[in-house]
């Protein structure tokens, strides 16, 4: 094994979770200089997924920060685009974020011999045929620019980005066997390599708890890789600032660097840094930069076993709740506010989410507790708004995402697999749930809820929320100012064709985005 390399801390992000603030991809220029200069951080993520990000905003980027600040990308702060999916976007796209990663490549070196780009994020990663093209298309553009411009560069390195549940429950395997597919491809060995780890879209597809549970296994068994390998491994997790997409706070900043031991860098997201108080990023930063150490906990084969099947209890739980559910949370989402310039939406929905292959739960699981959740998982694509969103949409009727099938999924835990494993669940395996939860309850509202939601889900979430009071004594007390904004959103509106609402009523429709940006402002996030 290799002694522990020492990776970027704090990635500041180009995520649209902040409410306050829109920004536009020229600002994003002037926002990656602050990020270094003003918020401590030591990494900008340039982001194309999704996003109509100009592909010259690379080369922009790097030029800004060594004109304005001094410092050198590559050396003194790490730029690591997030490149479209070949398979979710198209490959031509994700090959012009490679040709333009080649041009900052090229305008950097007139200013010092480091690559001031080494690396690129390869998002919703399901396959290890993804990384393996990508890296090459990768290797096909680093030749281009040598014969083109007679320029040499290391061809960057590819960073999974593994957001599904499965797919965080196999990553040891998978980033093993990418690990060695792509060193033949390079004819190298790697001293180091990076994964990125996504709390948001695995709590879309499977919940809150079952998510944290995945993401923390995830960073464990890559901790274990280490131990087997020559190569460091460095896990980049992904989180925005409510529970349900991580619960990076500087309120929350005690129990998330317990919560998440073993990983080597956090994103900043927009949310923290422009929504919450001033200097809270700051000094979430400078906690990170030393407390981002230590070892992670360590499962034993029973534990994995254990926690495989507490997921697949939350994730059945959670499934059987929202299924349907989907045309209420999209119609809410659409009103909420677009904070960057993204994409032109085709269809319902974001992107489109494959439903995930279950196998590698399936194999762990008690044949109950398999059934129930094969029963409960949706057969077709998941037609849900992107993670953001769909948070915000559910804080905005009252009804935080957090507490959605997890108090009947911890009475089956406690039924399906004995007290000790709910005790374990409880104290072992995710502490803070009692925190993340008290954070919801005070944007819990389930009178708001039920105008906008069925009859059946409000009469099962209700017995969420009473068996959550009573095992973590949470008083259910809204928070009044966000109430009273909650007794303001129409519920006719909601359920209409917001398209048709555009023509008949104009100011109804403007003074309902008002009060949910009113109350995206008090729970300091959008999404």
């Amino acid at each position: 094994m290799t002694s522990k390399i020492k990776f970027p801390k704090v990635m500041c992000t180009q995520h649209p979770d902040s409410v306050s603030k829109c920004i536009s991809t020229q600002e994003e220029i002037i926002e990656a200089v602050e990020a270094v200069t003003e918020y401590g951080c030591d990494e900008y993520m340039p982001d194309y997924e999704g996003k109509t990000t100009p592909y010259h905003q690379n080369v922009q980027i790097v030029s800004k920060i060594i004109d304005e600040t001094g410092l050198i990308p590559g050396r003194d702060v790490f730029i690591t685009p997030r490149a479209p999916s070949a398979v979710h976007e198209n490959r031509f796209r994700q090959l012009m974020v490679m040709m333009s990663v080649a041009e900052a490549n090229y305008s950097a070196y007139e200013y010092s011999d480091f690559q001031a780009i080494s690396e690129l994020v390869h998002p919703m990663t399901s396959a290890i045929k993804e990384i393996v093209e990508a890296q090459q298309h990768m290797i096909d553009v680093s030749e281009l620019a040598k014969k083109e411009f007679n320029f040499e560069m290391e061809p960057p390195r590819i960073i999974p980005l593994i957001e599904d549940v499965p797919g965080l429950l196999n990553s040891k395997d998978i980033i093993s066997n990418t690990i060695l597919d792509c060193q033949a491809q390079l004819n190298d060995t790697f001293e180091k390599y990076r994964v990125f780890i996504g709390k948001s879209d695995s709590a879309l597809t499977f919940g809150h708890v079952a998510s944290t549970l995945a993401c923390k296994y995830a960073i464990s068994t890559l901790n274990e890789l280490e131990a087997d390998i020559d190569t460091s491994i460095g896990i980049i997790f992904g989180a925005g600032a409510l529970p349900f997409r991580g619960h990076v706070t500087l309120e929350n900043a005690d129990n998330f660097f317990e919560e998440y031991r073993g990983i080597d860098t956090l994103t900043l997201q927009s949310g923290l840094r422009y929504d919450h108080e001033k200097g809270d990023a700051e000094n979430l930063v400078k906690q990170a930069k030393s407390k981002l150490s230590g070892s992670p906990d360590a499962f034993s084969d029973d534990d994995k076993e254990e926690i495989i099947n507490i997921i697949a209890i939350f994730g059945a739980r959670y499934n059987r709740a929202i299924k349907d559910i989907s045309p209420i949370i999209n119609s809410i989402s659409d009103l909420l506010p677009q904070q960057r310039d993204r994409l032109t939406r085709v269809g319902s929905t974001g992107y489109s989410r494959d439903a995930p292959s279950m196998t590698h739960i399936f194999d762990f699981c008690r044949n109950e507790i398999k059934r129930e959740l094969a029963a409960n998982m949706p057969k077709n694509n998941l037609d849900l708004p992107r993670a953001i969103k769909f948070t915000g949409a559910l804080y905005s009727i009252g009804l935080p995402p957090e507490i959605i099938g997890t108090g009947c999924a911890i009475v089956d835990v406690r039924d399906k697999m004995g007290e000790n494993a709910c005790e374990r669940l409880l104290t072992k395996y995710f502490p803070s749930l009692q925190s993340d939860l008290k954070f919801a309850f005070d944007y819990l509202d389930m009178n708001a809820a039920s105008k906008f939601l069925p009859k059946d889900f409000i009469n099962n979430v209700s017995h969420d929320v009473d068996i959550l009071k009573e095992i973590f004594d949470l008083d259910n007390k809204c928070n009044p100012s966000y109430e009273i904004l909650l007794e303001m959103v129409p519920a006719g509106l909601l359920l209409t064709d917001n398209s048709s609402c555009v023509d008949t009523d104009q100011e109804l429709l403007e003074l309902t985005q008002s009060t949910l940006f009113k109350m995206g402002k008090i729970r300091k996030s959008l999404g």
